[in-house]
């Protein structure tokens, strides 16, 4: 794919959230943009997570892979895009050029810049895949315990390669949670059940948009009872005045990528 492909014409203007999505990502702390991505960009997305999917031990050595135990349910195969039934990728701005630059993508950073701050830092990339037959023991939590900073400027942006729904992988959040602060937990970072009395929404999202969750969102991981694979791209970001608390091992952590809303990276 062309450098050009996620870098805007130099004549393009900036792109920005308007004043609805603005709203609407404070009181909620949460915003899907549809159709961000192209669907040509989109199927050249997947088959580069398809190469590492199929693929794994020719991944640069710092991408990390975990894979889904278990057996799959009695007439459920494999899907032949994830053989080896990965459901995390770590560190994916490692894996080549084309995951580079989608995590520094104007179009996802230029817009958090109105959500977060105008000085935009890289936090971390990873890729969350659920093939078919995967059951999420991930409960209801925030992502702040584990990612603490001394601000809670934070948010990540989920690039979906594929449809979501309720029963197809679609990530549940806690609309307006994160406006709480920090929610009690247990020693494995997880907000007790009998505390969520909030209502709560399944994300569903058509391949091509990007969701954006706060930090300080209450969220859940979502089951895949369909037989597809459903693959997203999250990269974290963070704003430059957040200092890390937790010792970020990740890769490009803290990587500078906007000043003042503009692109310090090479054009």
């Amino acid at each position: 794919m062309p450098n050009a492909t996620f870098r805007p014409a130099p004549d393009a203007p900036l792109a920005a959230a308007t004043l609805e999505q603005k709203r609407f990502f404070d009181e909620n702390g949460y915003l899907v943009v549809e159709n961000l991505y192209s669907p040509a960009e989109v199927d050249e997305l997947r088959r580069a997570m398809n190469d590492l999917l199929q693929r794994p031990e020719d991944a640069p050595p710092r991408v990390g892979f975990s894979y889904e135990a278990g057996e799959l349910p009695p007439g459920v195969a494999p899907p032949p895009d994830n053989p080896r039934r990965v459901w995390m990728i770590m560190d994916t701005p490692l894996a080549g050029d084309l995951w580079f630059r989608q995590a520094c993508d104007p179009r996802i950073t230029l817009l958090l810049a109105d959500l977060l701050g105008p000085n935009l830092n890289f936090h971390n990339g990873k890729a969350r895949v659920k093939p078919p037959g995967y059951q999420s023991h991930q409960g209801w939590h925030q992502d702040w315990p584990y990612e603490r900073h001394s601000r809670a400027e934070l948010a990540a942006a989920l690039t979906y390669l594929d449809d979501t729904a309720p029963g197809a992988a679609a990530t549940v959040v806690v609309p307006g949670s994160h406006r709480r602060g920090e929610w009690p937990h247990n020693a494995d970072t997880l907000i007790p059940d009998e505390l969520m009395t909030m209502p709560s929404v399944p994300l569903a999202v058509k391949a091509g948009s990007v969701a954006f969750i706060h930090v300080l969102v209450v969220h859940r991981a979502g089951s895949n009872t369909s037989a597809q694979n459903r693959s997203c791209i999250i990269n974290e970001y963070k704003t430059m005045e957040a200092r890390d608390e937790w010792g970020n091992p990740c890769a490009f952590a803290d990587m500078p990528l906007l000043r003042n809303k503009r692109p310090i990276l090479g054009g």
